[in-house]
Formats: C-alpha cells, structure tokens, sequence
C-alpha cells in the first residue's frame, strides 16, 4: 500500500520512554505512597514496566497523571493489615483487574464513536473517588522527577535516517502526541528530528473530553497536511489503534501497532489484533516495509 503521509506518536514510536516515563511512573506511585499517604517503605519495586504498560491497556491512559492517579486508586482498593508497600505488593494482579475492568462479554468499541476503555471516570466507578488522592500532588511530584531525572534517560528509536529518507520521497510526516507543547519540542530538537515534521497536536491544543482514542489530533494533522491523502498513523498503545479506526470514517487511514519499545510485545500483539489494527511491526525494518516498500 502507498501512503502520502505518516503521522508518528513520540512515545515509544519515535523516541523510547520505558525508562523516563514508563519508570517516572512507578517512581511518582511509589513516592505518594511512602511521603504523602506514609506507607512503610521497601526496598523491593511494588511495580515494573510490564505493570504500567498492562494498566495504560486498559484504555484511556494516554495521560501519565492519569495513569499515576488510576494506579493510587487501584491499590488504595486493597485492605491491608498495615500500610506497607510489601503486603500492598503482594496483592496486585493487573490480569485481575484487566477481567474486572473489561470483562469478555464487554462490548466492542464502536469505530465511528462513543468511548472505548476504562480512563479516570471508569477506575473511580470501580474504586470511588479518595481525597487523600489529588491529582494536583501528583503531577508536581511527577515533572519534578521527570524534568530533574528521567527525562535524560530517553534514547531515539526511529533512525533520523528513515526519516530523512520518508520526507525525500515526498511524504509528509506528522505528530499526534499525549505530551505537551513544550516537553514535545524538547524531545524532538535534543534528538533533532523536529526539521522532519511538518506539523504536530499535543495536549496543549486537544480539549479534556478529545483525548486519545478520540480521533480529534488525527483529525487535526489531516487538516492541515491534506484531508485527501492516505495517512498511516504509528503507534504503540490500544488507544492509537482505535483512534485510526475513529477516524476512519473522515479520512484516509491506515493503523500501525508498534512493538519496538514493549516490555510485554505477546500481550500487547493480541490487543492489537482484537483492536483489528491493519499492521503490526515488531521493530522498524518491518515498519519500512510497511510504510516505504
């Protein structure tokens, strides 16, 4: 198939976060816990990066406060004898969760609307709302480890070459993204690749309610790079896939499920493949095929 344009997520698409924000996760949980909450500490990790990736397939985690404050309501579930991340440990059981949260006689998602996966408004049905929870708190403990720390642990995934090679044959590449404006800007001039993108939405410029799968930012490129062309949009969560699919019915769209930077690609292959993405790739020699073949 030919494609006229390629619109790329950041994370774990273009640029690996497994160990900036995937860790800047479990960092942020792990520190609300043991300094605002007072959990007894410990010296065992209560989460790994196959936990994060499991919990953001639930859908409607493309946020990482989101995720953050999901994963507190999630654990703050459990009755413990005492407060302590050992005992808390003990009882996550992200599969669990997963059958709670969308059992199997749950719906399909409708591909021209509605909302598809469980968000912030889904795990406080499931768990309820708790005041000792604030998002607030939470976003300034995250952005201070990430911009102090995490943030020089990305490395690039997608070769500048490739890239080059795509905007020379005449493609248009662009940008759909849960980061915002300025984090954006900065992973893609440190790694200088922002000279290949012709036009990018973050969060900044998508309303609270349009989030990801809403098909708003792939809306949103098409509209200014051509609504005519055949677009392949790249991405590595459920909620990529099914944005695409949304968007579907008011432009030309393929979907690309990336497993290049997945710390659990067996698990994240059959969501894919139940979200029916038109490709898979495991790394990029078969996103070149797929895109330039």
């Amino acid at each position: 198939m030919c494609f006229d344009a390629v619109i790329f997520d950041i994370d774990n698409v273009l640029i690996d976060t497994r160990a900036s924000y995937t860790d800047c996760i479990i960092k942020t949980v792990t520190t609300y816990l043991e300094t605002i909450l007072k959990f007894q500490p410990s010296r065992k990790s209560l989460l790994n990066r196959k936990d994060v990736e499991s919990f953001k397939s639930l859908g409607g985690f493309n946020n990482d406060w989101d995720t953050c404050y999901g994963l507190l309501l999630y654990l703050l579930s459990f009755k413990l004898r005492k407060k302590s991340l050992n005992e808390l440990g003990r009882k996550i059981n992200l599969q669990a969760l997963k059958s709670k949260a969308l059992p199997p006689s749950f719906p399909p998602p409708k591909m021209g609307g509605g909302r598809w996966g469980v968000g912030v408004k889904g795990i406080e049905k499931l768990f309820g709302k708790k005041s000792e929870v604030e998002l607030k708190r939470i976003a300034d403990i995250f952005q201070r480890f990430y911009l102090s720390d995490f943030v020089w642990n990305e490395r690039l995934i997608m070769p500048k070459l490739f890239l080059k090679q795509l905007k020379s044959k005449g493609l248009k590449l662009g940008i759909v993204t849960g980061r915002s404006r300025e984090e954006a800007n900065f992973a893609l001039r440190r790694f200088q690749i922002d000279r290949f993108i012709d036009f990018m939405v973050t969060t900044d410029e998508t309303p609270p309610n349009m989030k990801k799968p809403h098909p708003y930012g792939l809306l949103k490129v098409a509209s200014r790079l051509g609504k005519n062309l055949n677009f392949i949009y790249v991405g590595d969560l459920p909620d990529d896939i099914l944005a695409a699919k949304k968007a579907k019915t008011k432009m030309k769209i393929s979907s690309c499920g990336f497993l290049g930077a997945s710390s659990q690609s067996i698990e994240t292959k059959k969501e894919f493949q139940k979200m029916k993405a038109d490709f898979i790739c495991r790394n990029i020699k078969e996103l070149k095929k797929i895109v330039d073949p």
